[in-house]
């Protein structure tokens, strides 16, 4: 599996379900360069494709954590890279906290979901995720300088925050978009597969 092939299926992976723009969007590839990649995938039997958008098969998942295994053999050696991911960890764990303070309010001592109608709780939930966000920036860092697609989850992370900035609030925590959210879960899915780690929480 070359660098091309394993971004595009490690990018069909982490998604579920995409088409060739959103994975062109996320990788920095050319769209007609991942469609091709697409066709040559799903006649390996790795991918599935419906109604113009791919789906990893069961082979993917093994195929991807083999490559992987290979591709960042130096890179699990690193001291740095490790120390780097290990405390990665607690970030996590406030992001999954600070997302869940986004979701849901706590009115009376009983949780209820927020409807987003007091501005100043959403703009510190907001600030909050910015500082999470900007955390990553030494382990995307150090990550791109073994691989330079790791850059590629900066330039989303700030796409979407910038966003938000500008008012587009669905760019926090929207499955339908490239929101925070999503990319952080992506890279964080992205992180254990290249590490050969297994998820803690």
């Amino acid at each position: 599996m070359d660098t091309t092939d394993y971004a595009v299926l490690n990018g069909v992976a982490l998604k579920k379900m995409a088409t060739a723009s959103a994975i062109a969007a996320a990788s920095g590839l050319d769209e007609p360069d991942v469609a091709a990649v697409l066709d040559r995938l799903a006649a390996s039997g790795l991918l599935l494709t419906a109604a113009g958008s791919a789906l990893p098969t069961d082979a993917a998942g093994p195929a991807l954590a083999s490559a992987a295994a290979t591709r960042y053999a130096a890179l699990r050696q690193d001291a740095g890279i490790a120390a780097l991911a290990d405390r990665f960890d607690p970030v996590n764990q406030q992001f999954l906290t600070t997302m869940s303070s986004w979701q849901q309010i706590d009115v009376g001592g009983r949780k209820v979901a927020n409807d987003h109608s007091d501005p100043a709780y959403d703009a510190k939930v907001v600030t909050r995720l910015a500082r999470l966000v900007d955390r990553l920036g030494p382990l995307l860092d150090a990550l791109a300088a073994f691989d330079p697609r790791f850059s590629h989850y900066g330039r989303r992370f700030d796409a979407a925050v910038e966003g938000i900035d500008a008012g587009a609030v669905e760019l926090v925590a929207s499955p339908t978009v490239d929101s925070v959210h999503n990319i952080w879960f992506e890279f964080h899915e992205d992180l254990l597969r290249t590490l050969g780690r297994t998820r803690t929480e």
